[in-house]
């Protein structure tokens, strides 16, 4: 079993990866991908690899919960 390195995985670390992401907003890898391709979320390349700072993140998605259309029910 191959063993993955991956330094500062503190749960609050402020610089995220995709994988980082994806399991904070519980979605998939590629749903991550591409809302970062679209330029629908906060992110910067770093090289090949897609970043995300948690406290734009943290924003954002408070952004989206105030823009949802509310239940009326």
């Amino acid at each position: 079993m191959e063993k993955h390195f991956t330094p500062n995985r503190e749960e609050n670390a402020s610089i995220m990866t995709v994988h980082d992401v994806a399991s904070y907003l519980r979605l998939s890898e590629a749903k991550v991908y591409r809302l970062a391709k679209e330029g629908s979320v906060p992110s910067f390349r770093l090289g090949k690899s897609w970043r995300f700072r948690r406290d734009l993140l943290d924003e954002w998605t408070k952004q989206e919960t105030r823009q949802a259309p509310q239940d009326t029910g």
